[in-house]
């Protein structure tokens, strides 16, 4: 496991949480509580990013508080204490909305685009019921190479069409 994050890494794992939700609204057009979890910790990653990482537009490179426990009695306890001001709460929630929104309209974007790759993905897991990493690169590769070829193949069709 990774100890060090780039900001990249984090999109990217808030990206891979926004997956489940944004797979129901391209699917079914509708949402669950499915993906509660996984919002959860999503929404975690972008506050530590802005409060505890130093990621945000405002206050790069700052720490807002301590260390994002509350009285130090383990990770579990609530902030009690807060060490800003309301308007830096404020800017806080509203990155955390704002920088979820963009994440999950280009996550919802993306399954668009690959609609029939998220249905084959479905379907094989409806089957197989798990799939791991190597599988799942290898499908990905499979569709982005099939993609290729049909591309190529449109300017030739093109050019066989105005000869006829």
């Amino acid at each position: 496991e990774k100890t060090l994050q780039t900001e990249r890494d984090l999109i990217n794992e808030v990206d891979v949480l926004l997956g489940g939700r944004a797979a129901e609204q391209v699917v079914f057009n509708e949402i669950s509580t499915g993906a509660a979890n996984d919002i959860q910790r999503a929404t975690d990653t972008i506050r530590k990013m802005i409060t505890a990482y130093g990621m945000s537009g405002r206050f790069k490179n700052v720490t807002l508080g301590k260390s994002g426990q509350g009285y130090g009695f383990g990770p579990a306890e609530p902030q009690l204490v807060r060490e800003y001001s309301e308007e830096t709460q404020k800017y806080i929630d509203e990155e955390i909305a704002r920088v979820m929104a963009e994440r999950y309209k280009s996550v919802v974007a993306l399954l668009k685009k690959h609609r029939e790759l998220l249905e084959y993905i479905a379907k094989y897991l409806l089957e197989k019921e798990t799939m791991d990493g190597k599988e799942f690169e290898e499908i990905v590769k499979a569709e982005a190479h099939a993609k290729a070829i049909q591309d190529a193949s449109k300017p030739a069709a093109k050019k066989s069409a105005k000869r006829v």
